[in-house]
């Protein structure tokens, strides 16, 4: 019980450090930026309607006076996506561009924490062998943080992988993960290799040098397959504590999916979330908007947060 008071103190500190960092240090250097952000606003509404207003055009004149022209056809779809899309494209930037200014006052508040954005710098093969993520084709990665929390190295990486399926016109890109990924060194010994991944009728394996194995926990079990290439070793690392934390993170933070992996000395927890998680600077708000800024630092608080929930720092039992 006085663990979890002073946990709490320390989540209460980041909260009241990132606060006094705001009001200081962020808001004054995000404020000279509200001019852009409100031209930034028309210009996306502007080639909102711009591109609609053609898409309309074009597939109309295409119906009324060409008959049916499979080309303009397309091209009237492909103002319709650019209408959709042009919005997001915008703000990205402009997101991009405000944290590049804050970040380095944002990240102290939590600790050792780093920020980078766009590409991921650490162990890309790592990740990969882990098999946290199905198989895919192409990969991009948008908010990561490198730090440790009470001497547990971790990382956040918010990624999306895709994968190309079917040939010729049926061919399509179907997106296989889009999440947050934290990976994190444990501080417990094991050599093996183990997955756990959502349940599926006929358990197709993530790799070939893993098998199924069943657990005796059958809502788990209803729930998750659980792969490895050490049983016993497995069972050691998935308790019933584990399981029930796991399927809790599910359903806190929202998740399609989760997957785990426990390799090379790491943990790999890959949440499938529904939102866009350390979004900041939306084009419809002012710049110094503190609710977006707060809902940042809850963000960051809630992973960090599963170093303590899992009981990560421990070398005690999961």
């Amino acid at each position: 019980m006085e663990q979890n008071k002073t946990t709490e103190k320390s989540y209460h500190d980041m909260r009241c450090d990132f606060y006094e960092k705001f009001k200081t240090k962020i808001r004054p250097k995000i404020l000279p930026f509200e001019k852009e952000r409100i031209n930034k606003k028309r210009l996306s509404l502007l080639l909102f309607t711009l591109f609609l207003c053609l898409g309309v055009l074009l597939i109309g004149i295409n119906l009324v006076f060409a008959g049916f022209s499979q080309e303009i056809f397309v091209i009237g779809i492909l103002f319709f996506l650019c209408a959709v899309f042009v919005k997001d494209i915008i703000a990205k930037a402009f997101e991009r561009k405000i944290k590049t200014k804050i970040m380095a006052n944002v990240c102290p508040c939590f600790g050792n924490l780093y920020w980078g954005s766009g590409s991921y710098k650490g162990d890309t093969a790592l990740l990969d062998a882990s098999c946290v993520v199905p198989r895919y084709d192409f990969s991009s990665f948008d908010d990561i943080f490198i730090g440790e929390h009470k001497n547990v190295p971790f990382e956040i990486i918010e990624a999306e992988y895709t994968r190309e399926d079917g040939s010729g016109k049926s061919r399509r890109t179907v997106a296989v993960f889009d999440g947050v990924i934290l990976k994190v060194k444990m501080n417990k010994n094991f050599n093996g290799h183990t997955v756990i991944k959502p349940d599926e009728f006929f358990h197709p394996k993530p790799a070939g040098h893993l098998i199924h194995t069943v657990l005796e926990d059958t809502v788990f079990e209803d729930k998750f397959d659980v792969f490895t290439d050490d049983e016993i070793e497995a069972r050691y690392l998935i308790t019933p504590s584990f399981m029930g934390r796991l399927k809790n993170i599910k359903t806190a933070f929202f998740a399609h999916t989760i997957r785990c992996a426990f390799y090379q000395g790491y943990l790999f927890i890959a949440l499938s979330t529904p939102k866009d998680l350390f979004s900041l600077c939306s084009l419809d708000k002012p710049v110094d908007d503190f609710k977006q800024y707060n809902i940042l630092c809850e963000e960051i608080i809630s992973i960090i947060k599963l170093i303590d929930y899992f009981k990560l720092d421990e070398k005690i039992g999961l």
